[in-house]
């Protein structure tokens, strides 16, 4: 509520906060991954309503998470699960994955990022040049679960910065052996 006390005022103000930079993270990564590795599509930071980050440690984070994304983009068996051209990009689709990969109830920071890759490929499966509404529809169902889901979880890790501390575990390898059996549910679920 708009007209709360101090106390829930700063509370939301700190929500709002790290969700405003989890969306500009979410879009700045889409437009990165697609600037880095996808050369037939070609979509602007202005199609994406994806603000350039300024401040360093913003720049940091978003480096940390490509960093992250190049490991499981280096799963060849994940590679061929996600490009299967049978799989389209659905409210269902998106919202079966998603939940699945936060199923158990366990939170980090290489889950965090496997959500953001999901979501970008789900935009690159969807790209089709100028139509942008499905591409912007799949942004707001992952802004969606990210405010409904993760956004706690992430304001319990001191923000979006507490991802650099992730780097120093060897933890976050294992994502891509986790992100293996996800997209193994994935083609499960598709099959059904």
């Amino acid at each position: 509520m708009a007209s709360g006390g101090d106390g829930d005022q700063g509370c939301g103000n700190i929500t709002d906060q790290i969700l405003d930079l989890g969306i500009r993270l979410l879009k700045d990564f889409i437009y990165n991954w697609i600037q880095r590795h996808v050369n037939s599509i070609t979509l602007t930071r202005e199609d994406l309503g994806a603000e350039e980050l300024h401040e360093p440690k913003h720049k940091k984070v978003a480096h940390g998470m490509q960093i992250i994304a190049d490991e499981l983009d280096n799963d060849a068996g994940l590679q061929t699960t996600i490009n299967d051209s049978s799989i389209k990009p659905s409210v269902e689709v998106f919202e079966r994955i998603a939940r699945l990969i936060f199923e158990d109830g366990k939170f980090n920071w290489g889950r965090v990022v496997t959500f953001f890759y999901f979501v970008c490929k789900l935009v690159i499966q969807a790209y089709k040049p100028r139509i942008l509404e499905i591409i912007r529809t799949i942004i707001n169902w992952a802004i969606d679960f990210l405010r409904e889901h993760l956004i706690n979880w992430i304001k319990e890790q001191g923000g979006w910065e507490g991802i650099l501390s992730y780097f120093g575990t060897p933890t976050w390898q294992t994502v891509c052996v986790f992100l293996a059996g996800i997209f193994t549910a994935f083609v499960i679920i598709r099959k059904k």
